[in-house]
Parts: C-alpha cells; sequence; structure tokens
C-alpha cells in the first residue's frame, strides 16, 4: 500500500500526517465557508420571521404560509445539523460567539445617531431650502427620536449595568420607603412601558444623591479650616495665616482619606492630603497660578457617613480678592451656609453683606462665633448680644450665635452644635427631600394607572370622544423637546466664540478700569483690581447665555406643567429642578495676574484715548496669556455645558416621553400589546396598594417574571 500523499495527511503530529485531514488553510476555508452558509441561513429565518415585526417599513411580501415556513425552518436545521458534521469529520468545532451583544446594539445606536443628526435642518439644506416654519418642527423631530435612541443607549449603558431594580432595593434595605417605586419598576418592566424608567431613574437618583451640602463662610483667620478639622477630629486641611486660595473644598464621607483636584482646563488628579495644602493655600499656590478650579476630600469621619457635605471656602476680605469673588460665587450651590466670626474682632460690613446675599439667594443661615475660647463667659455672653442686636439692626434678622472653639479643651462646643444645630437640620433636609420623592413616586403610580387604563381601553376607544386635542399637545412637546435639544449647539457656539475673542474680555475690562478710576479721582489700579475686573467680564459674557438657556428650560417646564393640566396628569416637573442643574458650573481664573496700571500723565486726555492705553496695557499683560487660558475654561466649559443640557433634556424628555406615549394610546395609535387579565390583575394591585403586601407583591411579580 503506498504511503499517504501531503495533502492525506492529518496535522496530530508534526512529523506523521493522517489521511482524510485537510490541510490548515483548507480547514480554515472549511469553517469560514460553514459561518457564511449559516449567515445565509440567519437571513432566510429574517424573512420568514418578518410578519412578526412591529417595523412600519415591511420589506418583504408574504407569499409562504405558516405551513410552508415551517417546512422551511425544518430544512435549515436539516442543513445546520450537517454544517456540524461537517466540522465534526475534521475534528472542528464552531468556534464560541466573542461579540457581545450589547456592544454590536450600540454600534447600531451609534449609526442610528448619526442618521438622526442627519435630518436637522443645516444637513436638510442639501436638499434644498427648509422653510421657516419647518424649522422648528423639524429640529422637534429630531431631539424626539435622539431622546429616544438615548434612553435605550442609557438602558445598555447603566442599567445593564447597575440594574435600576437592585439599587430599589438597595435603597430599601437603607430605610427608604421605596416598596411602591420597586412596584411600579416591575410592572413598567413586564407590561415594556419604558417611557416610565428615565423617570423611575431620576427618582432613585435623587434617593441616593442624599447630601446636604454646608458651606463655611468668613474672614481670613476666621478658623474656618481650623474649625472643619477639628469638627471632623483629623488633621485635613491646611492651617495658617495665608489666604485660601479661590478654590472651594468639599469634604464628604469616604472609608479612606484621599482628595481629587480639578484644573480649569478639565484635567483631574488624585493627590495626598500633602499635596492638597500646596495647591489651595496662597503659599503654596500664591494667585492659584497652577489654575485649580475645585478639590474634593474624602474623609472617613463618621460625622460626614450621614452624607452631610462640608465645604471650606475662600476667605472674605483677603488681599487675594478673586478669593472673595470665589466664595460668593459659591452661594448658589449651598443648602446650608455657616458664617463665622472671629471672636477677637468686630462684626464688621463684609460679615454682614454675607448674611444678606444668603438671605435674598433663600440660603439659611447659622452664625457661628469661633475662637470663643479667647473671651471670659461674661465677654462671650456680651459679644453675642452684641452681634444679635446688630443683625436684627441691620437685616431685621433674629438670629442666635453659637460659640464654637477649635481647642481640643473646647470641643463640647463644637459637639453642642453638631448635635443641637447641624444634625436636626440634616434630618429636617432629609425628611423634607423624602417627602417630595414621596410625592412624585405617587404621581408615578397614577400616571401608571391611567397608561394601564388606556391600554386596556384603546381596543373600544379607537380615537372616539377624546377629551384631549391629542394632535396639539404632542405638538406642542415636539417644540420644547427641540428647543430644549437645540441647547446643546447654543452653548457650543458660545463657548468657540469666547476662546475666539478675547479682546472683548480686554474691552470690558479697561471700561471697568477706567470708569473706576474716574469715579475715585484715582490714576492707579492694581494687579488684583484688574484680576478681578477680568474675572468679572468672562462672568458677565457668560450670564446672557445661562440666562437663555435657564429661560427655554423654564418654558419647557411650563409647558409640561400645562400639558399634564390638560391631560389630568399629576406627575410634572417643578421649575426648582432646572436650578438644581445649574450647580457646578466652572469658574474662569487666570493662572497669573496682570500688571498693575498708572494713567497719571494720561487722565487729562480724552475718555476713549485713556481706555486704548488701558486696552493695550492689558494686551502687552496678559494678552497671549488670556487667550491660552480662555481656550482651558472654554474647554472645562464645554464638558460642564454638554452635561447639562444632558441632564435638562433627560428631565424633559423623561416626562415628554411618557406623556406622548399616552396620547398615542388616547388616539388609538398605541402599537402596545394587550393581555388583559394581566392588565386587570396589575390595575387593582396599584389600586389597592398597600405598603404591608407590597413586599409580597414584589416577589410574586419576580417570580413570575
Amino acid at each position: 500500500m503506498p504511503e499517504p500523499g501531503p495533502e492525506m495527511v492529518r496535522s496530530r503530529d508534526p512529523e506523521q500526517r493522517i489521511s482524510g485531514t485537510l490541510n490548515e488553510t483548507q480547514q480554515r476555508r472549511l469553517i469560514i465557508t460553514c459561518q457564511y452558509i449559516d449567515k445565509l441561513l440567519i437571513d432566510i429565518e429574517h424573512v420568514l420571521h418578518s410578519t412578526a415585526s412591529k417595523s412600519p417599513f415591511p420589506r418583504y411580501v408574504i407569499d409562504i404560509t405558516p405551513a410552508q415556513a415551517r417546512v422551511i425552518e425544518d430544512h435549515i436545521r436539516r442543513l445546520r445539523s450537517q454544517l456540524l458534521r461537517a466540522l465534526e469529520w475534521q475534528h472542528m468545532k464552531p468556534e464560541p460567539a466573542q461579540i457581545p451583544a450589547t456592544r454590536s446594539i450600540k454600534v447600531d445606536l451609534t449609526f442610528i445617531d448619526i442618521a438622526i443628526e442627519e435630518l436637522k435642518p443645516s444637513y436638510m439644506r442639501g436638499c434644498g431650502a427648509v422653510l421657516e416654519d419647518a424649522v422648528d418642527d423639524l429640529n422637534g423631530v429630531v431631539h424626539e427620536l435622539r431622546s429616544l435612541a438615548g434612553s435605550m443607549e442609557r438602558y445598555l449603558r447603566q442599567e445593564l449595568g447597575t440594574n435600576l431594580e437592585s439599587r430599589l432595593k438597595k435603597l430599601e434595605e437603607t430605610g427608604y420607603d421605596v416598596a411602591l417605586l420597586r412596584l411600579i419598576e416591575q410592572l413598567v418592566t413586564r407590561h415594556g412601558f419604558v417611557e416610565f424608567r428615565p423617570r423611575i431613574d431620576l427618582l432613585a437618583s435623587r434617593l441616593e444623591d442624599n447630601n446636604l451640602e454646608v458651606a463655611l463662610f468668613g474672614r481670613v483667620s476666621s478658623g474656618k479650616s481650623s474649625l472643619l478639622n477639628a469638627l471632623l477630629s483629623m488633621d485635613v486641611l491646611p492651617v495658617g495665616i495665608n489666604p485660601i486660595t479661590a478654590v472651594p473644598t468639599k469634604l464628604l464621607y469616604g472609608p479612606t482619606l484621599c482628595a481629587t483636584v480639578a484644573y480649569g482646563g478639565g484635567r483631574e488628579e488624585t493627590v495626598t492630603v500633602e499635596e492638597l495644602g500646596k495647591l489651595v493655600t496662597e503659599q503654596g499656590n500664591p494667585g492659584n497660578l497652577r489654575n485649580v478650579a475645585r478639590a474634593v476630600v474624602e474623609v472617613p469621619s463618621p460625622r460626614l457617613r450621614q452624607g452631610i457635605v462640608l465645604v471650606d471656602t475662600p476667605g472674605l476680605g483677603s488681599l487675594a480678592r478673586r478669593g472673595a469673588a470665589e466664595t460668593l460665587a459659591y452661594l448658589p450651590s449651598c443648602d446650608l451656609a455657616l458664617l463665622l466670626i472671629d471672636a477677637g474682632t468686630a462684626l464688621n460690613e463684609e460679615d454682614i453683606g454675607t448674611l444678606r446675599l444668603l438671605y435674598e439667594g433663600g440660603i439659611p443661615a447659622i452664625v457661628l462665633l469661633s475662637k470663643a475660647d479667647l473671651l471670659a463667659e461674661d465677654d462671650l455672653h456680651r459679644v453675642m448680644g452684641y452681634i444679635q442686636e446688630q443683625l436684627q439692626s441691620e437685616l431685621g434678622l433674629s438670629m442666635s450665635v453659637h460659640p464654637v472653639s477649635s481647642l481640643s479643651a473646647y470641643t463640647v462646643l463644637l459637639d453642642q452644635f453638631f448635635e443641637r444645630e447641624l444634625l436636626p437640620r440634616f434630618d429636617q433636609a432629609r425628611k423634607l427631600r423624602n417627602a417630595s420623592a414621596a410625592r412624585k413616586i405617587g404621581a408615578s403610580r397614577d400616571s401608571l394607572i391611567a397608561a394601564l387604563e388606556t391600554t386596556l381601553d384603546q381596543t373600544k376607544r379607537r380615537g372616539q370622544n377624546l377629551s384631549v386635542d391629542a394632535h396639539d399637545l404632542e405638538e406642542q412637546l415636539r417644540l420644547i423637546t427641540g428647543e430644549v435639544g437645540e441647547q446643546r449647539t447654543v452653548l457650543s457656539n458660545f463657548v468657540y466664540r469666547l476662546g475666539e475673542t478675547p479682546e472683548i474680555i480686554l474691552n470690558n475690562t479697561a471700561e471697568s478700569a477706567l470708569a473706576w478710576m474716574r469715579a475715585n479721582s484715582n490714576a492707579h489700579v492694581t494687579s488684583f483690581q484688574l484680576s478681578e475686573w477680568l474675572d468679572d467680564a468672562v462672568r458677565e459674557s457668560l450670564a446672557n447665555c445661562i440666562e437663555s438657556v435657564r429661560d427655554v428650560s423654564n418654558r419647557a417646564i411650563f409647558t409640561l406643567q400645562t400639558v399634564a393640566q390638560q391631560m389630568e396628569r399629576t406627575d410634572f416637573p417643578v421649575q426648582d429642578e432646572v436650578e438644581s442643574l445649574l450647580r457646578d458650573m466652572p469658574r474662569f481664573e487666570l493662572a497669573s495676574l496682570p500688571e498693575e496700571i498708572s494713567m497719571s500723565h494720561w487722565m487729562f486726555l480724552g475718555r476713549s484715548i485713556v481706555c486704548s492705553k488701558i486696552r493695550k496695557s492689558l494686551e502687552q499683560s496678559i494678552g497671549l496669556l488670556l487667550k491660552q487660558e480662555l481656550h482651558l475654561y472654554g474647554h472645562a466649559l464645554s464638558q460642564w455645558s454638554n452635561q447639562l443640557v444632558g441632564k435638562i433634556v433627560f428631565l424633559v424628555s423623561s416626562y415628554a416621553d411618557a406623556y406622548r406615549v399616552q396620547l398615542h394610546r388616547i388616539d388609538g395609535t398605541s402599537e402596545d400589546t394587550i393581555d388583559a387579565p394581566q392588565l386587570e390583575h396589575d390595575l387593582a394591585l396599584l389600586r389597592d396598594w398597600n405598603a404591608n403586601e407590597s413586599h409580597e407583591a414584589c416577589a410574586t411579580i419576580q417570580r413570575e417574571a
């Protein structure tokens, strides 16, 4: 018998080959061909099952009966069985799947997003002029589609990794009464009412974020940092006579002591507590040359475990005047303010001005008399009484004053303040937030009941006797969805213009300097004054844009409230929800100070000449640096604005999508499948909901799922 040729050799042994075995290239050809055949079989299955699709754009005319389809499926099974046998002949197996389904879906969603983007008027104009009265509607269509695709993408990115049901269960285990919300989530999942999921996610996030931000305000050397260290029973913040830079530093609970610093350009880094001192103090970072935007410190202190976040703000009235500006700019971000007044100094206009700003901003405040150890008991009571009289006289406020000290011998004062004043306020704030969440959960229950009732009844209605003009309401929702969605483009264009037009900032700064010179008969301005005016000019340029976003958002909230009222729904957003999203806007600060300016030889000339001279001096001093810093700030601002608009869009869409789907159910155009007995059972469950029975109901639904 002749020896086998090379083409008959099997690869079991490098030196020996067995008959009937293909070489490596041939085996690869075999498995690739089998894979290709199976892909074509999948396409055939897709054609056979296309009748079950809900697509409004069918591709095939089905000319195959169900019986014929079953025969074809039998043939497909036979073919696949034979493909496996062909591989077994070569001792091969199909390779396991390597592409996660979620990755494939995300890729498809990316292409969907691109396709939606190309429906915008700016792209549509390539096909001809878009009529003016169609622009807003077209933007609305784009952002409606984008909202729904985005909701699906968020579900894949977030909920599959951080299961919403498990989040609610965890909240329940930590003491929150979210049994009703869990029941709503499970029924929404059962019946495919995905339009409710964003609202449930918002409520869960609100309950998870139960922090109370308490900011400490006070003049330099009033003892803020020392007091915070004493309150936490550990040295976290740097202490000294040098003023803190314009960097609010947040202290929140964490398992280990660590700090994170964010810079104006958007970069973040983790630093040690020792390194933090070099970044947030005037001594370690003079004039904030490192352009630190904010700092966050995680502290393993029991006093922060419940959700209290303490904020050390820059000192008021310091030589680093930008510190005072940053302190006042922080006012909208805190829930409670503590104003420290040094027991060794008198109450002054800066203290009273800060309390006035807090009062006007609707922020509750507590006055603390720091360094109380410096005074004898009689003097202490006299000073406290004097401060109370001044506050009543200047502001008309009746406020108690609490003596505190950071010295270990006087910790009882700090303990009493924490236990008697801070904790009760935190508990009260938590109760108010929980009550607000409970109202929203109840409104979601009512809305789900209405949705289930409408779905159950839609076969009878089919658009008959509608109580509302569904077309008009849907048009209103489309317009606000488009307007809110376009704010991302509005902010993006503004950020670009801000980075490209530093001359406007210089012009406004020069105008401010000249106005101050003429008002004060002074021909000299300091570097700190110029720096403050530069910061003001940037903030003023931002003010109109941010106000525009606020107006658009509030108008959208009002429209949602109006639509909800006409639909007799009790679930709608409130204006305060927009304000809470405007927190933590990055603040501009130049990395170095401009040179001081003296116009003593020019002041007798005309206004335009003097202003031009000031402008030229600023250009020479910090012109190039300003342009660079504006670009860095623009990057940080762009990141923030994208997140801001994303949150506003999510807020508006979470309500608009739910309203829109119910309108479709009302006018009979909904494609919801109806399991009448199950719907009736779940309706009864929601109508008769009882907290004592909720756990059993949730468990039953989980078993059925």
